[in-house]
């Protein structure tokens, strides 16, 4: 009870306990986290929305202002208005490492990173997929990984997916546990006698997996998603009673296939940690489908999302490891593909003759390719690709060094050129990537244009990884807010953004 005399909102003893509260968070209950405003933030992935999320909970006794969180954070008030409204992206591990630690969220809560922060969770959840990165690499093993792991993803919905998976493995954690798909497996023979897959039932899987695939460029989660999912199970559990055989080989590489589109699809619906899995899962599939070269290309994939999240050493390792497991069986087309992969990661470390020597052994690889010596799955890395690969990586390099922005344009308009019509999304991010050289050129006017060009695109794709591209570019152009074009294009990307 309040005295009547007491003008403040808060009794004496509520207004002293409060004080702490001036020099740190408070301490929260568990359920703080379980609050809807709470999910809601953890759900769309964002640090921003969840610093806002944080200040506006009902759990406070009093309310907490941008200014008391901002000393908290050790930023400034503009810089945590910019964060929760989006304007200015928290994209870095660092970053969002250090925001968890200050606010004490618990591990389990976190999308970012497995090994940064210590998890305050309680015991496991015995609904959470497996751990693919620690199961054993034997064909049964493999079979009943995707098998598991499949049906988990299944049987929870889109929200608890994004609230309640492990966060994505990094740095030792991650790559130690990969160097063993450098090992011959276990012989198939030791580990089944059931009926063999006929050719009749490979090739029904072949034209499933086929049809699946064309799904994976196309952004979203939905209905293909989980249609993927579903065929990757009853593939896997096929397998786990199939014995040795090379049609049972050819039908662990169709699950290697299914895997990594499930891989894209995740990724690009910002479920990074979902993403991890089904690579991994993919290349121990390639394994046991004795396909190691398809196996380096799951660990590309997988490097490309550590430079996603702003990890170039641990995509640099996963390079170097799929270069080191192919350095016999790689194809030209998957030399310079996994080249153009190690000068990424130069580009974003900033090492500028590591980078162009990667770009130009890229080049020379590519060179070397004979027509119909190549496998199909190889075809989407085609001449527009490594132009608009190598462009794209030079405009990362320009933010170490401006003098690389003119090269960046030329590939990348090059990539323009060649790029077949129905690529849309790689279009896309050919002209994003474009607009983004433009911006480092100090052209904003020319940047904004190219941008509202391909807007409309964007909006139609409901391309996860587009947005975020579109998100660089605003964060990006925020050094020209004052002009009105620039103003009116972030808001327009911000209207994408919430679409």
């Amino acid at each position: 009870m309040i005295a009547a005399d007491n003008t403040d909102r808060l009794c004496h003893r509520c207004r002293r306990n409060s004080r702490t509260e001036l020099y740190g968070p408070p301490e929260v209950p568990a359920d703080f986290w379980d609050h809807e405003v709470m999910v809601a933030a953890f759900a769309d992935r964002d640090m921003g929305a969840v610093l806002a999320a944080y200040r506006r909970h009902p759990h406070h006794v009093s309310r907490v202002t941008q200014d008391r969180m901002a000393s908290w954070l050790g930023i400034s008030q503009a810089q945590l208005s910019r964060y929760e409204t989006g304007d200015n992206p928290i994209d870095r591990i660092e970053k969002l490492r250090q925001f968890a630690r200050a606010l004490r969220i618990p591990g389990d809560r976190l999308w970012f990173d497995r090994v940064g922060i210590p998890s305050q969770a309680g015991p496991a959840d015995h609904g959470a997929p497996p751990d693919v990165l620690a199961a054993a690499w034997d064909a049964s093993s493999i079979a009943r990984s995707v098998e598991e792991t499949a049906r988990s993803d299944l049987a929870i919905s889109r929200r608890a997916a994004l609230t309640g998976a492990a966060a994505v493995a990094m740095g030792p954690a991650l790559v130690e546990p990969l160097q063993r798909w450098l090992h011959p497996l276990q012989p198939l023979t030791r580990w089944s006698s059931s009926a063999a897959i006929s050719e009749e039932e490979l090739a029904a899987l072949q034209r499933v997996a086929d049809g699946l695939r064309g799904w994976g460029g196309r952004g979203g989660y939905g209905l293909a998603r989980k249609a993927v999912l579903g065929q990757l199970e009853e593939l896997a559990e096929r397998l786990s009673r199939a014995p040795a055989g090379p049609t049972t080989e050819r039908a662990f590489f169709i699950g290697a296939e299914l895997s990594k589109v499930a891989a894209s699809m995740s990724w690009d619906a910002g479920m990074h940690d979902a993403a991890q899995r089904y690579y991994v899962l993919g290349i121990r599939m390639a394994k046991a489908g004795r396909n190691d070269p398809f196996a380096a290309l799951c660990l590309a994939a997988m490097a490309r999302q550590m430079f996603d999240l702003g990890r170039p050493e641990d995509g640099l390792e996963l390079v170097q490891l799929g270069q080191y497991g192919t350095r016999r069986s790689a194809t030209p087309t998957l030399e310079a593909l996994l080249r153009t992969r190690e000068a990424w990661a130069y580009a974003q470390m900033g090492r500028v003759r590591e980078f162009h020597r990667a770009v130009g052994q890229a080049q020379d690889s590519f060179a070397q390719r004979r027509p119909g010596a190549e496998p199909w799955w190889l075809d989407s890395f085609d001449e527009a690709e490594l132009e608009g690969v190598i462009g794209a990586r030079m405009r990362d390099l320009a933010g170490h060094d401006p003098r690389q922005a003119p090269q960046a344009e030329q590939h990348i308009r090059r990539a323009l050129t060649l790029r077949d019509p129905s690529r849309v999304r790689n279009r896309a991010f050919d002209v994003i990537g474009l607009a983004r050289t433009r911006m480092v050129a100090d052209e904003p006017e020319e940047a904004c244009a190219l941008i509202n060009q391909v807007l409309p695109t964007a909006a139609g794709l409901a391309s996860g990884r587009v947005v975020r591209k579109l998100h660089d570019f605003a964060k990006e152009a925020e050094r020209h807010r004052d002009l009105p074009v620039v103003r009116e294009t972030r808001e327009a990307i911000r209207g994408v953004r919430t679409a």
